[in-house]
């Protein structure tokens, strides 16, 4: 299981997600994001190919798509778990992987209105293409 979980480079994100079909949880912090899937921190423990329906709804437009777990741990401060999934399909990959590129520039975003620069979130994806994309490739 292991070699499945590092089969893609992750990358830290910190965009909230909802989960389906649980419903006593309106938002999810997500832990991580690559080409493959997404993990994400949980009170609720969840099966190993358990299936589930993802969305991003702070993206635009939102992100939705099916998943299927693929593994599970629990947290070592005793909060839960953190889970991760997997898309089931190529195209849906390829959606999530816009998605990463959005939530890296909402990160730079917000980096910089921490350091008192204030940017659209257009202005921002512009700095950030110029200064990442060759690095955001395959």
């Amino acid at each position: 299981m292991t070699h499945e979980r590092r089969a893609f480079l992750r990358h830290p994100a910190n965009a909230p997600i909802q989960i389906f079909p649980q419903q006593q949880v309106n938002h999810l912090p997500m832990t991580d994001i690559s080409h493959g899937g997404l993990a994400f921190k949980s009170d609720v423990f969840l099966e190993e190919g358990t299936v589930l329906k993802i969305c991003i709804p702070h993206v635009n437009p939102p992100f939705e798509a099916s998943c299927i777990v693929r593994w599970q741990r629990k947290l070592d401060d005793d909060n839960g778990f953190e889970i991760g999934v997997m898309f089931l399909d190529e195209q849906t990959r390829f959606r999530l992987r816009m998605v990463e590129q959005v939530c890296h520039i909402m990160q730079y975003r917000q980096q910089l209105q921490e350091q008192g620069r204030e940017l659209s979130f257009q202005q921002a994806a512009s700095e950030w293409i110029d200064a990442h994309a060759a690095d955001f490739g395959d």
